[in-house]
């Protein structure tokens, strides 16, 4: 964890830069100087403690580089960097069993991991396990509905080592699917029709094709032995539509292309553009098969991903972009936003806290932080992110409505606090800055019916922060809690049902609509409520409380 002391935090964060610095010069043994420096202020910090696996590795010094990788990976085992820099470690170490426990030990605590499951099968089939590595793959694909390419080549190479031709035919099928214009696919396609005996098939891939290239002898005579066989003539033969040969464009070209297909697909003045995002897609996936670490190719991934309702995985790709560039500052507030509007608010509060290292005083990172905190049930800390977010604006002035967020967060943290002066004068602030801030009026309701005061003023406050942004199902979720704390759970339920479908629900979501199902006597959806909710967030110690029978709300 980050050390909560501002002074030694400071002091932490210019040792790690200075360090980070002096390693990207090629001076490890300065840089390891000053990492441990920075680690003797703020023992078992796992960002150092990775910073040194590195430092160590680079001087050729494994044994020290994997103890220092183990302790990190020990300190901060609910984040998936670390497993996978161990496991890299161990690779290059020449550990590959032990690498591939650790890289198995990765998949199992985050299956939806994608990139854990392409290292684990590269190296299963790198040990010679090429049925394990199917499997892997396999895994690998349900939980993602599109795979990079380079993912279906190597499946076949492997399909065809086990001589498996199921396998082979699925996966050139897939390899087509995902390239119609791929002539290489086409003929291998086709090819392995012929050669089991479904010439129909072979002949439906390979005529188009023959046409395409007269002079291709051996396609020729190859497509004339399929008429023959199959009793068809020539006579219907059509070529396949033109397309734009992309093959000779650069990688940053492609990226370029996808950028001004996403731009236009989004444009305010004309909705989304599905086909547009449907062509940004593919020419990021050529570009990421031909490069899969370009960050910029990855940064507008995520932005796709975002649009399409999956932020979990948008985080996921930006994180992979910061271990390629972690220079970025605004990437690191786009990963942990991203985990925020998945729900995963300890993920979200590790990345910000990270960025803050590197970037100590970004006002974005520190907003950021603090709102995961106080999801996370860790009012104290949010408020000090809170207060250095609003530090960090007094030069130059913060925009009104920027100001107002922030001090009406800190009234929801004193809330929490029991401050309920401090939460009056932080909340009236921030009303006075924005009276009609959407976020100002929940937070401000939601601190006043956590407190069951003033419960006409908390019902006007929700009323309006649902007026002016009527599709947040956060302003339903406040509206609906206000109105079970006036007992009119009926209410409730109806603005706690538009939270519930407007969004993947959060687990506070998840936890209200229990209490309100609960308070109409409906006891079992109360309490299937409560269990996803608890599921969500197995540290809530409320749901446990309402499940166990022992908390009369």
């Amino acid at each position: 964890m980050v050390p909560s002391a501002p002074s030694a935090n400071a002091t932490v964060q210019k040792y790690l830069i200075k360090g980070t610095t002096e390693a990207q010069l090629g001076d490890y043994e300065e840089a390891i100087l000053y990492f441990e420096t920075a680690l003797d202020r703020a023992p078992n910090t796992p960002i150092l403690l990775e910073a040194l696996a590195s430092a160590h590795h680079a001087q050729g010094d494994e044994a020290t580089a994997l103890f220092y990788a183990r302790k990190a990976l020990s300190n901060s085992a609910d984040r998936a960097y670390y497993h996978r820099r161990l496991a890299e470690l161990q690779r290059q170490a020449g550990q590959p069993e032990a690498a591939l426990q650790t890289y198995q030990d990765l998949v199992d605590r985050f299956p939806a991991d994608t990139s854990a499951y392409r290292a684990l099968a590269e190296l299963q089939a790198m040990l010679d396990r090429p049925s394990a590595a199917l499997d892997t793959y396999g895994r690998l694909l349900e939980y993602t509905s599109r795979a990079p390419v380079s993912v279906y080549r190597k499946m076949l190479s492997l399909h065809r080592r086990l001589g498996n031709l199921d396998g082979i035919e699925r996966t050139l099928r897939a390899l087509l699917n995902r390239r119609p214009n791929n002539p290489e696919y086409r003929r291998r396609l086709g090819n392995h029709y012929a050669s089991t005996d479904q010439p129909g098939a072979a002949l439906d891939l390979l005529a188009p094709l023959a046409e395409q290239r007269p002079d291709d002898t051996a396609l020729q005579q190859r497509v004339n032995a399929l008429y023959r066989r199959t009793g068809r003539t020539a006579d219907a033969r059509s070529s396949p539509p033109d397309s734009a040969d992309l093959s000779t464009l650069s990688v940053d070209a492609l990226v370029q292309r996808a950028a001004s297909a996403y731009d236009e697909a989004t444009a305010p003045s004309s909705g989304t553009d599905s086909t547009r995002l449907q062509a940004a897609e593919t020419l990021l996936d050529r570009a990421l098969d031909r490069a899969p670490t370009h960050v910029d190719a990855l940064s507008l991934r995520a932005r796709l991903l975002d649009e399409q309702g999956a932020p979990a995985q948008a985080a996921q790709v930006l994180e992979r972009a910061l271990e390629e560039n972690p220079r970025v500052p605004d990437r690191w507030v786009r990963a942990a936003s991203a985990h925020l509007s998945a729900h995963d608010y300890d993920a979200a509060t590790s990345v910000a806290e990270e960025g803050l290292l590197l970037f100590p005083g970004h006002t974005p990172l520190a907003r950021t932080a603090a709102v995961a905190q106080l999801h996370s049930g860790a009012p104290k800390q949010a408020l000090d992110y809170f207060q250095d977010a609003l530090e960090q604006q007094d030069d130059p002035a913060p925009a009104p409505d920027d100001a107002a967020v922030l001090r009406a967060g800190m009234g929801l943290a004193h809330t929490h606090l029991d401050r309920p002066q401090d939460a009056d004068d932080a909340l009236e602030r921030a009303l006075t800055l924005a009276p009609d801030h959407p976020r100002v009026l929940r937070h401000y309701a939601y601190s006043l019916a956590l407190r069951q005061t003033q419960l006409d003023r908390a019902l006007e406050l929700a009323r309006r922060a649902v007026d002016r942004a009527s599709s947040d199902p956060l302003a339903h979720d406040t509206l609906g809690w206000v109105y079970l704390q006036r007992d009119n759970p009926e209410a409730a339920q109806r603005h706690l049902q538009r939270a519930l479908d407007a969004d993947p629900p959060s687990a506070r979501i998840l936890e209200h609509a229990g209490d309100v199902e609960q308070a109409l006597g409906n006891d079992d959806a109360a309490q299937s409520y409560w269990q996803q909710a608890l599921d969500r967030s197995p540290d809530r110690f409320s749901l446990q409380q309402k499940l166990d029978g022992t908390s009369t709300l």
